[in-house]
C-alpha cells in the first residue's frame, strides 16, 4: 500500500472506530429474565431436603442450565443442606461409574454403615477394593442406601451436569436412585440438553424446561453486560442469539470496534467465538460431506431459496442431501414454500465456521453464477470469492456502493468501497475508493 493510501485508510479507521470505552464492564446478576425459572429450583431444594424428590433440567446448548445449577448449589449450601455434586464428561465416558465415584467420593466414610453385601457391591464397583462384581441392581441400592443413610444426619442434594455425557454404569444406577427418593431428604437434581439421548431412564423423573430469554430480557442482558452496543448492532444480537444466553455473551466479543459502533456493517453470518463454535460443530460435522456442501450453500447463499441452491449445486449434489440435516435438527426444508431455513441462526454461523477457506470461494462462485438478475448480490458473492485484485469486481462494488449511498445507507456504501479498495490492480483507484469511503463516514 502507498504512503497515501495508507494515510486515507488510518484516517477512515479513526472515523470509524469514534470514541473509546470498554466492550464489557463487570457484570452483574447473570441471571436476567429467570426469576420463575430460579424460583421453581429453590423451592425444588427446600421441598427435597425434607421430603425428597427428582428434578430433571432441561434445554438447549447454552441456555443456562449450569448456571441455574450453581444457583441451585449455592442455595442448599445457605440452607444447611449438604451438596453432593459431579458432571459428565466425554473423556470419562467409557470408564464404569466414574460419574458415581466422583459424586459419592465426599460420603464414601459410610460405607463401612452399610450391610456387608451393599458395602462391599458398591467397593468393588467403584473399584475402592477387589473382588467379583455384583448384579447392578444390587449396586444400584447400594448407592441408594448410602445416600439415605448420609441424608440422616444432614439432607442432601445430588446434582448432576451434562447427563449426556455421564458413563453408561452410572447413569442407569442414578435412574433407578432418582426414582426411589421420597421421603429421604434426598434431592436429585440433574441437566440435559434438550433432544439428547442418555442411559439414564428419565421415565417418572419430572422435568422443568428452561427456554431462551424472551427478546425483552436478552435486550437487557445486553444492555446490562455491553452498554456501548449501538441500538441496532443490539437489535441484530437478540435476534440472531435467539435468547440463548451463552451466544448473546459471546457474539459482541467476536465483533470489531466499528461493527460494534455501527460505523461498519455487520456481516451476513456473524462470526463465532469459539465456545459458541463448539456448541454446533459436533453436530454440523456430524452429517455426510454431500449434506455439509449444501449446507454452506444455504448459509451463504442467505435466503434459504431451494431453486437457486438446486441450481448452484447441480452436476454435485442433490437437494436429497439436507434429509440428514433435517434429521438432526439442522435445518427445516419447506418443499411447499421452496426455502430451506436453519433451526437457529447460530448453527448458520458454525457451518460458515466449520468451512475451509476454499470452500467458502467456490460456493460464492457458484452462487455468483446463479444470480445474474441480481446485481448486489452477485457483486458481493464474487468479492466474496475473489482472492487477489480483480478491478472488474472492484467496479462493481463501487457502482454498487454509490447506488447504496442514494438509498440512504452509508455504512454499507463504506463497505463495500473498502473492498472495492481492497480489490483494485491500481494504486490510484485505491487511493480513489479509500478517500471516497472516509468522505461518505464523515458526511
Amino acid at each position: 500500500m502507498d504512503v497515501e493510501s495508507g494515510l486515507l485508510l488510518l484516517d477512515l479507521e479513526g472515523v470509524l472506530l469514534g470514541g473509546g470505552g470498554s466492550l464489557q464492564r463487570d457484570p452483574p446478576d447473570p441471571l436476567v429474565g429467570r426469576d420463575e425459572d430460579l424460583d421453581l429450583i429453590r423451592s425444588f431444594v427446600d421441598q427435597a431436603a425434607v421430603l425428597g424428590g427428582a428434578l430433571l433440567l432441561t434445554g438447549d446448548a447454552g441456555v443456562g442450565k449450569t448456571v441455574v445449577l450453581d444457583v441451585a448449589a449455592a442455595h442448599a449450601t445457605a440452607a444447611g443442606t449438604r451438596v453432593l455434586r459431579a458432571a459428565g464428561a466425554e473423556f470419562e465416558a467409557d470408564v464404569s461409574f466414574a460419574g458415581l465415584h466422583q459424586l459419592l467420593q465426599p460420603v464414601f466414610d459410610g460405607l463401612d454403615r452399610l450391610s456387608p453385601t451393599l458395602g462391599r457391591a458398591l467397593s468393588v464397583a467403584l473399584g475402592l477394593e477387589g473382588g467379583s462384581p455384583s448384579e447392578q441392581l444390587v449396586i444400584a441400592n447400594a448407592a441408594l442406601a448410602l445416600l439415605v443413610q448420609a441424608a440422616a444426619v444432614d439432607p442432601l442434594v445430588v446434582i448432576v451436569d451434562d447427563l449426556p455425557w455421564l458413563d453408561r454404569a452410572s447413569a442407569v444406577v442414578l435412574g433407578f436412585v432418582a426414582r426411589r427418593l421420597t421421603g429421604s431428604r434426598v434431592g436429585f437434581l440433574a441437566a440435559s440438553r434438550s433432544g439428547e439421548e442418555s442411559f439414564f431412564e428419565r421415565s417418572g423423573v419430572p422435568e422443568h424446561e428452561l427456554r431462551p430469554l424472551d427478546d425483552a430480557a436478552a435486550a437487557a442482558l445486553l444492555e446490562n453486560r455491553f452498554p456501548v452496543l449501538a441500538p441496532r448492532v443490539r437489535q441484530r444480537l437478540v435476534a440472531d442469539a435467539q435468547g440463548n444466553p451463552l451466544a448473546l455473551l459471546e457474539l459482541p466479543a467476536a465483533l470489531s470496534g466499528p461493527q460494534r459502533a455501527a460505523s461498519e456493517s455487520l456481516p451476513a453470518v456473524l462470526p463465532l467465538s469459539r465456545r459458541l463454535q463448539s456448541l454446533f460443530a459436533s453436530r454440523v460435522n456430524g452429517v455426510p460431506a454431500p449434506t455439509r456442501r449444501l449446507l454452506l450453500l444455504a448459509a451463504l447463499e442467505g435466503t434459504g431459496d431451494l431453486h437457486i441452491l438446486r441450481s448452484a449445486a447441480a452436476g454435485q449434489h442433490g437437494i436429497g442431501d439436507l434429509a440428514s440435516a433435517e434429521r438432526a435438527q439442522l435445518v427445516h426444508v419447506d418443499e411447499r414454500t421452496g426455502r430451506v431455513a436453519f433451526r437457529h441462526p447460530l448453527i448458520r454461523s458454525a457451518v460458515v465456521k466449520l468451512s475451509t477457506s476454499d470452500e467458502r470461494q467456490q460456493v460464492h462462485t457458484a452462487l455468483a453464477e446463479q444470480l445474474v438478475d441480481q446485481p448486489e448480490r452477485r457483486a458481493w458473492h464474487l468479492a466474496d470469492a475473489a482472492v487477489e485484485p480483480d478491478e472488474q469486481v472492484a467496479g462493481l462494488l463501487e457502482q454498487l456502493a454509490h447506488g447504496v449511498r442514494r438509498r440512504g445507507d452509508a455504512v454499507a456504501a463504506i463497505a463495500a468501497l473498502l473492498r472495492a479498495a481492497e480489490l483494485s490492480q491500481d494504486g490510484s483507484d485505491r487511493s480513489r475508493r479509500l478517500a471516497e469511503a472516509a468522505y461518505f463516514a464523515r458526511m
